[in-house]
């Protein structure tokens, strides 16, 4: 018994002490008290309060200081540099305060409000909790700098952000490799530098004010460009690849046919398919038929042609046949497909009774000339599964149609042992396609989320001028809404002035009064995410110009127009031969000018310039010019009558004839990737014309730097047990029934329509002897 006391006692000596040990913390709360981070406005005008936003996970208080200082003892040159922490221990600050936030221990956004009345000048706020403490820079001023770069030549402008008047006779310091150049402002507050090596870096002054970018790298233009593409995007191993190509060399500013002979190959990989050289007519124009081996394999190979130093490229899908064995894959509705019905799928194989191996991937967007360089948001797996096909050979599959209410654009890809076969499925909800594209898809907290809208005709990619488009973001139960109307080219820009932290969901939604289009996308709002130098279009100011195409020489009439805007504004033409510029005053929001219309190898736009509210809001805006060495979209039209098997005349509208080689192609089914000839004309036309703001319409941040203290390292990661999915989608298998290539001196060439009735593709491409590149497209339906 004596034995069994003393365990009890034991156990209720450790009862007692228990909750002496439960009461020791597991976690140290206060180690996240050294967890937080600083941001700030790149541009604040004086007679606003100015804040920055300060990132804490706890309540411990923290103490503000903000010290004036010089802004050359804390910028670092360069777009991407990151400022110097100064010292702080010899300066006096013109403030401290105590901030304590609130909400204890959880992440909490906090605007902290710096009170420094009207004062002007460059500031540096420190925060500080303990030994750990963050510096950011405030820049107060009432100066604004435009920095416009072409291949030419850089342009600085100078406004007043109070006034929106230039600033003659302003001081720039301009930062060449290892030493500063000053400069000062003309009569219009411009400043030109067209030597080389550039500036990296500008600093305006003006009183106490102080105004700085840093502009970007900018890249010649190659001197000899080489386009490429393919009869379709697909073609089959043992088959015959058709290419075309131009190639154009830049003379003076101007693109003009190059000489000599072209090199084209088809590469898988490092294994040469094909090659053969041909050569270049007088128009810079190629083609070749290339035999593609019947034992290739299937994949993704490269088209290539070189001429001169020049090189192009184009990427070719192969479908491989295997010990006899091949497939074939369509939808048994063409484009007339339901889209609130099942997409039937037929698959074909040579032989009976193949089991098939079906992969379907669904991207719920619509495009019509265009190609997204990356997977489209939403894009996923849609039908994973294996079939067979009967003792004919055939089978078929149903595709489940979505309930989402987007368009829809399905990839398939059959494949048996080593036999394969894709194809391309377009399912639009309307005769007019929407497209929504955001700026951003992870965006920092608190800066506008800006996104563009566009609208085409499904059938004949046609604008859809003056449509009404419903914009909403969606996060949680929370929205916003905007109606936006589109311009004569089927575009509107829009933004919502913030998002909440997490995801949000974009829908735009055009009406008409037999349907409803729509496209989505989604933005990821995190605390601070990371910018390019580059700048978008601010989406206040309505750009138009009086024609929709010029000839070289000719006025440009520009109108803009941003309600409630003053002073003066900047209009500007940029080209790859420099900029024109014309300050002009500003009326009722409203500016108008005359710039005079330039033949020059790449982007052509026109620009313009206003301040409102202290801040400078731009706009740019693509101007065609129907010029030797330019690139165009056209028009075409049918002469004759329209039967099965008749021969009718082609006729290009919008732009003007000149001799030159003329491809045309009549196709079942929409081609995509390297058969698209519009693409073609894009790469003449490089926008190599960047615009950046001291002070732009929109709030952006720019992060804390060490000041003291040891900061806690976070490690953020992502593990992964597989690779990630491929939602490539396949390329249309766009089967060409009519091909011709042939000299054409007087923009219409004749053409013959297919025995069988049907609904078939036209695509047109111009390469002309003064070095234009002309592309056009409709849909020919043969009863």
């Amino acid at each position: 018994m004596s034995a069994a006391r003393a365990l009890a006692a034991v156990l209720v000596a450790l009862l007692v002490a228990a909750p002496a040990l439960a009461a020791r913390p597991i976690v140290d709360l206060h180690k996240l008290d050294a967890y937080f981070a600083l941001f700030a406005a790149d541009s604040n005008v004086p007679w606003k309060p100015t804040t920055v936003r300060l990132d804490t996970y706890s309540s411990a208080p923290v103490q503000v200081a903000v010290y004036n200082v010089n802004p050359a003892d804390v910028l670092t040159a360069g777009s991407n540099a990151r400022p110097r922490a100064i010292a702080t221990d010899r300066i006096r600050p013109v403030l401290r305060f105590t901030f304590v936030p609130p909400g204890g221990y959880q992440f909490q956004p906090n605007q902290v409000t710096i009170p420094l009345g009207n004062r002007e000048g460059f500031f540096v706020v420190e925060a500080r909790r303990g030994a750990v403490g963050e510096q950011v820079w405030i820049n107060r001023t009432r100066v604004g700098l435009i920095a416009k770069q072409t291949p030419a030549g850089l342009m600085l402008y100078g406004v007043d952000l109070g006034t929106g008047r230039v600033l003659s006779g302003m001081r720039v310091q301009l930062l060449v490799e290892d030493h500063f150049v000053t400069e000062y402002t003309n009569d219009e507050g411009i400043i030109r530098w067209s030597a080389q090596p550039r500036p990296i870096f500008a600093l305006a002054q003006w009183g106490a004010s102080f105004a700085f970018v840093s502009p970007l790298p900018q890249a010649p233009l190659p001197h000899t460009f080489v386009g490429i593409r393919t009869e379709s995007a697909v073609v089959r191993a043992g088959g015959m690849l058709r290419v075309v190509g131009f190639a154009r060399t830049d003379a003076g500013g101007i693109l003009h046919p190059a000489r000599g002979v072209a090199e084209i190959s088809v590469r898988d990989g490092a294994v040469l398919l094909a090659q053969q050289r041909v050569p270049v007519d007088r128009a810079g124009a190629f083609t070749a038929d290339l035999a593609i081996p019947a034992r290739a394999p299937s994949g993704d190979d490269a088209v290539i042609a070189q001429v001169d130093n020049g090189v192009g490229s184009a990427t070719e899908r192969v479908d491989a046949d295997s010990d006899g064995l091949s497939l074939d894959v369509a939808s048994a509705c063409g484009d007339n497909c339901n889209p609130n019905d099942d997409v039937p799928l037929v698959i074909h194989s040579s032989r009976p009774n193949v089991e098939v191996h079906v992969r379907v991937i669904r991207s719920p967007h619509v495009y019509v000339g265009y190609s997204p360089l990356t997977t489209p948001w939403g894009t996923t797996v849609w039908l994973d599964e294996d079939v067979s096909t009967g003792r004919d050979g055939r089978t078929e599959v149903m595709i489940p149609h979505p309930t989402d209410g987007l368009g829809s654009t399905y990839g398939v890809r059959a494949e048996s042992g080593g036999a394969t076969a894709g194809t391309r499925i377009i399912v639009p909800t309307a005769p007019v396609t929407v497209r929504l594209h955001l700026d951003r898809t992870t965006q920092s907290l608190g800066i506008p989320v800006t996104f563009d809208v566009y609208a085409n005709n499904v059938r004949d990619g046609r604008p859809a001028s003056g449509a009404r488009v419903d914009v909403t973001l969606t996060h949680g139960a929370f929205e916003q809404h905007q109606t936006l109307v589109l311009d004569d080219a089927g575009h509107a820009r829009g933004s919502f002035s913030s998002a909440d932290f997490g995801t949000s969901l974009i829908i735009a939604r055009l009406f008409d009064a037999r349907s409803e289009a729509e496209d989505a996308g989604q933005v990821q709002v995190v605390p601070q995410a990371s910018l390019d130098g580059a700048q978008g279009n601010s989406t206040g100011v309505r750009l138009s110009l009086d024609r929709d195409r010029y000839r070289p020489g000719e006025a440009v009439h520009v109108e803009a127009v941003v309600p409630g805007s003053q002073g003066e504004a900047l209009l500007t033409l940029e080209s790859e031969r420099g900029i024109q510029a014309d300050v002009v005053p500003v009326r009722d929001g409203r500016a108008s000018g005359v710039l005079r219309a330039v033949d020059a190898a790449g982007a052509l736009t026109v620009g313009a310039v206003f301040v409102r509210d202290g801040a400078m809001l731009s706009a740019t805006t693509p101007l065609d010019v129907d010029g030797a060495g330019r690139a165009a979209l056209a028009n075409v039209s049918i002469d004759g009558t329209v039967r099965p098997g008749s021969e009718v005349t082609l006729l290009l509208h919008g732009v003007y004839a000149s001799p030159g080689t003329m491809i045309m192609r009549l196709s079942e089914g929409e081609p995509s990737g390297s058969a698209l000839f519009a693409s073609a004309t894009e790469l003449l036309s490089p926008d190599v014309n960047t615009t950046q703001s001291s002070a732009p319409e929109g709030v952006t941040w720019h992060p804390w730097v060490d000041s003291t203290g040891a900061h806690p390292l976070v490690l953020e990661f992502v593990r992964r047990t597989l690779p990630p999915q491929n939602l490539e989608l396949a390329q249309s298998d766009s089967r060409a029934v009519f091909w011709r290539v042939e000299r054409a001196g007087s923009g219409s060439v004749n053409v013959q329509l297919p025995s069988i009735s049907g609904s078939y593709t036209l695509s047109v491409l111009d390469i002309t002897d003064d070095g234009r590149v002309i592309a056009a497209s409709s849909v020919v339906k043969v009863p």
